[in-house]
């Protein structure tokens, strides 16, 4: 009894000690999201309204809102859309540096939730009848070797730097460490161009959306007509540091008997000030190939201003039209 109860004194001693090693080595993931490759909504993809068919595999950002305007011979609408991760609205982030890092399969299957994202669109259809089109979607990342967590020492540096300022470590519930009276940007720069040069590294990503009509009550199960289900795989490899190729396949309206496949490969030029893309797909709806071409430019305020243009199938099977589209894009990012 005697030996439990020193045992017991022991282990209350040591606890503490054990708590606080492990309280140290937490980290919020969300210090850290990089100010580059803001791809697509999920849900304008399922909607195809998203600006371009080859997509990007980089992580989506942990919130994301779209207002966008689209422009072909039938007509101009305009749309929104909002992306948020799961795991971000409901507080998470908070994470064990080393469990983070960890290659087992619970630490691969949590970095994977950690960058799912759930979508939500909006576009008026163009009966004329004052219907709109919705859109739902969700996507994820499944491999990432751009993440600046798990492949760069980021997190080191910046609490390096910190502690050399003499700045008291930031609590686990804080997502920003930018506003502590230390320049970090130096930082994250030499984080972003180190994340972004990593040639010959593969980024995956996979999604799935859904598009329907609504026609009178939304949200009951007659309100919703011509449901079209998408799912897509595509990858983002880094050639170089200024360079990167794309790849993507998509399943349009798999559950119907309009279902085709269309796939496409692009190129993508990255600048510090904007990103330019260019693309060649093939259309399985008409069976032809479809150019397009998008500049992506970075806007203060974790903003960004994408404009594209592209060829698509018209009403007509032998018809092709040509379409624009502009969006505006708010990010949740360290932007400096």
């Amino acid at each position: 009894m005697n030996r439990l109860a020193g045992l017991s004194m022991v282990g209350a001693l040591l606890a503490p000690g054990a708590a606080s090693a492990r309280d140290s080595d937490n980290i919020n993931l969300y210090r850290y999201v990089l100010d580059v490759d803001v791809p697509e909504s999920p849900a304008l993809v399922a909607m195809e309204e998203a600006p371009l068919r080859v997509l990007l595999g980089a992580a989506l950002k942990p919130v994301m809102a779209t207002v966008l305007a689209s422009a072909s011979p039938e007509a101009f609408r305009p749309g929104i859309s909002l992306d948020v991760a799961p795991y971000f609205l409901f507080g998470g982030g908070i994470r064990s540096l080393a469990r983070y890092r960890s290659n087992s399969v619970a630490g691969r299957l949590m970095r994977v939730l950690t960058k799912t994202t759930v979508s939500a669109a909006m576009i008026p259809d163009l009966d004329g009848t004052g219907a709109w089109r919705v859109g739902l979607g969700l996507r994820t990342t499944v491999h990432d070797p751009h993440d600046p967590v798990l492949n760069s020492t980021l997190p080191e540096q910046v609490a390096e730097e910190l502690e050399r300022h003499g700045v008291p470590r930031p609590a686990d519930s804080d997502e920003d460490v930018s506003e502590r009276g230390v320049d970090l940007s130096a930082i994250f720069d030499q984080a972003e161009r180190q994340m972004r040069s990593r040639s010959g590294d593969i980024q995956i990503s996979a999604g799935w959306g859904v598009s329907a009509r609504t026609e009178g009550g939304v949200l009951t199960g007659d309100g919703l007509q011509d449901t079209r289900h998408t799912f897509w795989l595509t990858g983002q490899a880094s050639l170089c540091r200024r360079f990167d190729a794309l790849a993507t396949m998509q399943a349009l309206d798999l559950f119907r008997d309009g279902r085709a496949l269309r796939t496409g490969l692009g190129v993508q030029r990255k600048t510090s000030v904007a990103d330019f893309r260019a693309e060649l797909a093939f259309d399985g709806t008409d069976n032809r190939f479809h150019p397009g071409a998008a500049i992506d430019v970075k806007l203060p305020g974790c903003t960004s201003a994408l404009a594209s243009l592209t060829t698509a199938p018209g009403a007509d099977t032998d018809e092709t039209v040509l379409r624009g589209q502009l969006q505006l894009r708010w990010y949740f990012a360290q932007c400096r």
